[in-house]
């Protein structure tokens, strides 16, 4: 929908795509707190797909600095975007998609 509003109304439009966000004043449902609390109090901790998961999380700090990063550069039309030969990673659309996140963490369990 974004995506269209940015074609039809030449709307400069940024969507941001978060990870597991973690830091003060973070939800105890997440799967930071899922997992440390029990193992904090020395309780098991429930494994899901035999421990074969991974999961990217990302400090709140780091999502305000991409935020900051994105509001100072406007989606823009893709200047290698052709419609003889469309690409789906380009755009006519001034939008954008950015994921805000990448350090992988791999769960183990010994």
């Amino acid at each position: 929908m974004a995506h269209t509003y940015s074609h039809v109304f030449g709307l400069p439009t940024t969507g941001l795509r978060f990870f597991t966000v973690y830091g003060p004043w973070g939800r105890p449902d997440m799967a930071l707190f899922i997992f440390t609390k029990p193992r904090l109090a020395g309780e098991p901790i429930d494994v899901f797909n035999h421990g074969n998961m991974q999961r990217d999380f990302t400090y709140i700090d780091d999502i305000v600095e991409g935020m900051a990063r994105v509001m100072q550069h406007p989606a823009t039309t893709s200047p290698h975007w052709r419609s003889a030969a469309p690409d789906a990673a380009t755009s006519s659309a001034p939008f954008r998609i950015h994921n805000i996140g990448g350090i992988r963490l791999l769960s183990s369990i010994d």
